[in-house]
């Protein structure tokens, strides 16, 4: 059963917006008593009031625009709009890098977080406002941790994504006109700001399954460590960075998922390695709210990753051949299944890590909404026209139902939970400080930890290990970091998270030279293939499943349709991407138009 911290019913506050606020609506809120609002003399007055004012900080969750995943994904190299082929019809605007300062989706993620930095204000003041009548300290400071982690982590949210970081920090709630109108801030004091932030967070905060209601949905010194080692791994301290992710492999309670029957799926909901999580409701959807605006308590995500709108971001042809080719061990038993035609022991058509993560037509092993993958016809596997090579697994509620719409009250009201940060991240970005000072052979022992997890061959020399497979290539700095990129980084967490795929990219800009500009010329120079796949299914008879949906690198012999030739699919983006313009989003119009003291 999911936990209850966001089952809790909210007060209904009448919420300032930090943002877009014109010179009418400001004036007139500071100089009228508004009848709807709740009044400071009669809220805020204990902790039980607080923990509601937290409970709706938590609940700017649920906002999609708070990372807006599906868009990332689409900006980045994970997702591919897949209305049409070749050309997909009137692709997402962050698909073609097309998104300026008026953009919808920009202007939401601004606003989005800043009023969960506004919710995480107020729970701050009436604490330091009732701090010295409270009677249970530990009670105080366990809120006081949690709303200062999410003032954090919301402007470590727009430090990342807006404006090369030159944003607007809020340190407390508006109460008079000016303070509506702030400039922008240094990027430096606005880092400085969210690792105090953290810092408290992570000093303050119970470690995973040490709440006193063993609620798992709150946020723990864990993911503050997370949020903190990251903060230093993208401004190149890898030293700095390796102190936080170290303590969080070691002394937070967390462990590398190994039931893979747990990894994205509703059962595998705060699994071992889950750090932040987004807790989702099927028990308490609130349907007074339309389902795009983050108020029902339900996810899109399922919508968009197996969906049909131009905003759907299905698995790009090049991730879908570099999942289904990872080599799998031989001489782990998991990579084998028992064919029930003749009752032999065959090795599986795809790797587990694909199996776990993406839907390919290859995969007959595994279920994929109540049927065998291969079979699936809704998402549908189509490589000429509405459909795709492969689908994403992450967010879609495939364990459960034999079609998104059978998800109670209709596919945009997915319960399903958004892990945002997971110890694999963490495991991830340890190796990266590995490599970069020096330790590669400690970088290949934990990327190997997610690998064997897996049961994909292991990198290195076996130096006499019989139990595994190993590669036997000897690495260095250089070409380590160069399977780094290309390979365990973004096959492990790419479509995940807060644009971890894209913070990435701007950090090996800078130690790598390999950025976003770059990726995108190799995968313009790309060239696949479709082919039809032949199966065996289960009475033993031989099946096509036509339209190309399978991808090979080899040219087909002979190549009867050119719709086979798949070299499309990022052609557009990198013409249009400029790293000036688009790397990181401009200070939204809603923001400039109604603050005058931003140019």
């Amino acid at each position: 059963m999911k936990n209850t911290i966001l089952k809790l019913v909210i007060i209904s506050f009448t919420l300032v917006l930090t943002t877009s606020c014109s010179e009418d609506f400001k004036h007139d809120f500071l100089e009228q008593e508004n009848p709807n609002e709740v009044s400071i003399t009669n809220f805020w007055r204990n902790l039980k009031e607080t923990q509601i004012g937290l409970n709706a900080t938590y609940k700017i969750l649920y906002h999609p625009a708070i990372v807006n995943i599906p868009e990332e994904m689409l900006r980045s190299d994970m997702g591919y709009p897949s209305l049409n082929r070749p050309i997909p019809a009137s692709p997402s605007q962050f698909y073609i890098h097309t998104y300026t300062a008026t953009s919808d989706k920009v202007n939401d993620k601004w606003e989005a977080n800043y009023t969960g930095i506004f919710r995480a204000n107020q729970v701050i003041q009436a604490l330091e406002n009732i701090q010295n009548d409270v009677t249970d300290s530990e009670d105080w400071t366990s809120q006081m941790a949690q709303a200062r982690f999410f003032r954090g982590l919301f402007h470590y949210y727009l430090y990342t994504s807006f404006n090369k970081g030159n944003i607007i920090i809020r340190d407390q709630i508006p109460t008079t006109p000016q303070e509506y109108e702030l400039p922008l801030s240094d990027a430096a004091d606005v880092l400085t700001f969210i690792r105090k932030d953290l810092e408290f967070a992570y000093a303050n905060l119970y470690k995973k399954g040490e709440y006193p209601d063993n609620d798992q949905s709150k946020v723990t010194a864990g993911a503050a460590a997370t949020i903190l080692g990251n903060t230093y791994l993208n401004e190149l301290d890898y030293a700095t960075a390796a102190t936080y992710y170290q303590d969080v492999i070691d002394n937070h309670g967390y462990e590398l998922e190994t039931d893979l029957d747990k990894m994205f799926t509703t059962a595998g909901e705060f699994n071992s390695e889950s750090i932040l999580e987004v807790n989702f409701t099927s028990d308490n959807v609130n349907l007074n709210y339309s389902q795009w605006d983050g108020s029902t308590g339900t996810s899109l995500l399922a919508l968009y990753t197996v969906g049909n709108t131009s905003n759907t971001a299905s698995g790009p042809a090049w991730a879908a051949f570099a999942y289904k080719s990872e080599p799998k061990d031989p001489l782990d038993q998991r990579n084998y299944y028992i064919d029930p035609v003749d009752e032999t022991k065959k090795l599986r058509n795809v790797p587990l890590r694909c199996s776990s993560m993406m839907a390919v037509v290859e995969d007959y092993q595994t279920t994929y909404y109540e049927k065998p993958t291969t079979l699936a016809t809704g998402p549908a596997f189509n490589g000429v026209a509405w459909g795709g090579f492969a689908w994403w697994k992450k967010y879609s509620n495939h364990d459960l139902y034999s079609a998104e719409n059978q998800v109670p009250n209709g596919a945009p009201f997915s319960a399903k939970n958004l892990t945002l940060n997971r110890l694999s991240e963490v495991i991830l970005n340890l190796a990266e400080c590995k490599i970069k000072t020096g330790d590669v052979d400690g970088a290949i022992v934990l990327i190997n930890k997610i690998r064997a997890r897996w049961g994909l061959i292991l990198l290195g020399p076996s130096n006499g290990d019989t139990s595994k497979t190993y590669d036997d290539v000897t690495y260095d700095e250089s070409t380590l970091m160069d399977r780094f990129m290309r390979i365990e980084k973004p096959l492990e967490l790419g479509a995940e998270g807060h644009d971890i795929r894209w913070l990435d990219f701007i950090r090996w800009k800078k130690s790598d030279n390999y950025g976003f500009k770059e990726r995108l010329q190799e995968l313009a120079d790309l060239t696949l293939y479709g082919v039809n796949f032949s199966y065996v299914d289960e009475n033993g008879a031989t099946k096509l499943k036509q339209n190309y949906p399978s991808i090979t690198d080899q040219i087909p012999s002979p190549l009867v349709d050119q719709r086979q030739v798949i070299n499309y699919e990022y052609d557009l983006a990198a013409q249009n991407f400029d790293e000036e313009l688009h790397t990181y989003y401009p200070i939204p119009s809603k923001e400039t138009n109604s603050n005058s003291l931003i140019d």
